[in-house]
């Protein structure tokens, strides 16, 4: 992107930040602010693709699309999770699609096949051709770290390792056991939203008293909700109160896209993976957490229930939102203080990405 363009996108940012504002509607409806967040934001930074219970077997596989890049998870002989590019190094097919087991995986084009490390194992009628050699047509395989249970990948393969950067976001989560914590359930919608559409309205509480008046705003109501200040690295935290012995749960942000809620003295918890590749869509998968061997299949259904109660609340005003910043006649209005401080904290961390 020419770099008059990449200015003008940051001094629009820098100015909606230093006037108290929410983004301006540029920043969500824009094709080409969304290929500069692709370069700078979104393709540099680490994103969650699995949980440390996720694929337990060897030859368990899933397929996940990030930013546009086709890529393969899959728990390989050794125990270790890894991921992938899923495209056949012949002729850009791809090796699989959707989830399974497998001990190789095989291209329905020509059948090259692959072992469960990315090496090309067989490439049928290749004996003869010049110059061809297996060990140069393996897929290529991503960069990635762990931490709090998570595998992270990163399309950038200089990209600074995150879990280092986490070392107070730990502390914090430590009493919470969310570590430990293992997939439950998982709930998947397609959202016809720009991503940041969802990040905003996820690390406040304030819109409790709209959407969830009936439900949140009960038990965590939209006036005792706060920023935790004083925790440094790439990543935000809002604590709710619970009222009336409800407990308080807390939802964070791991920049730029890792979101995720626990509750204080209750073994559970959730993240939220995107799976972004447009400006105006992206598919979400809500992921419910909960500590080993404390949660039954009927508190899993409720759960879902729960979850999926609170999340349709949210779809509607995510609409709204949307279509709303498609108008001319729109601008940005003061974000309300600290309710909604972490998003000034999210939206600083773009101005950072994007200039530097």
């Amino acid at each position: 992107m020419p770099a008059v363009a990449t200015d003008r996108f940051a001094r629009l940012i820098e100015s909606n930040i230093a006037a108290g504002q929410t983004l301006a509607a540029e920043c969500y409806r824009d094709p080409d602010y969304f290929q500069l967040e692709l370069e700078r934001v979104l393709r540099p930074g680490w994103h969650a693709v699995a949980r440390w219970d996720d694929l337990p077997n060897p030859g368990d596989y899933r397929s996940v699309d990030l930013c546009g890049e086709p890529l393969l998870v899959v728990r390989g002989n050794d125990r270790q999770l890894r991921v992938f590019s899923r495209i056949c190094a012949h002729r850009a097919h791809p090796v699989v699609e959707g989830s399974g087991n497998t001990k190789r995986f095989v291209c329905p084009y020509h059948r090259w096949s692959y072992d469960l490390d990315g090496r090309l194992a067989a490439a049928p009628l290749m004996e003869d051709t010049p110059g061809f050699s297996r060990e140069n047509c393996g897929l290529p395989e991503l960069r990635t770290d762990t931490w709090q249970g998570f595998t992270l990948v990163s399309l950038d393969p200089a990209a600074e390792p995150i879990a280092g950067q986490l070392k107070a976001l730990d502390e914090f989560l430590e009493p919470h056991g969310f570590a430990a914590m293992e997939t439950v359930g998982t709930l998947d919608f397609d959202s016809p939203w720009n991503w940041k559409v969802l990040v905003d309205n996820f690390c406040e509480s304030y819109h409790h008293l709209g959407p969830h008046v009936e439900s949140l705003h009960k038990t965590n109501p939209a006036g005792g909700t706060y920023p935790i200040e004083g925790l440094d690295g790439p990543f935000a935290l809002l604590e709710n109160p619970g009222t009336q012995g409800n407990p308080d749960f807390y939802v964070g942000l791991v920049f730029p896209t890792l979101l995720f809620a626990v509750f204080r003295g209750n073994p559970i918890g959730t993240w939220y993976e995107m799976q972004i590749d447009r400006h105006d869509s992206f598919r979400l998968r809500i992921h419910m957490l909960a500590a080993p061997g404390v949660i039954g299949e009927d508190d899993v259904d409720g759960m879902k229930a729960i979850f999926t109660e609170v999340h349709v609340e949210d779809i509607g005003v995510c609409d709204a939102v949307q279509a709303g910043l498609q108008s001319r006649l729109w601008q940005p209005g003061p974000l309300a203080r600290p309710y909604e401080g972490v998003l000034g904290r999210f939206h600083r961390y773009l101005l950072e990405r994007l200039t530097g």
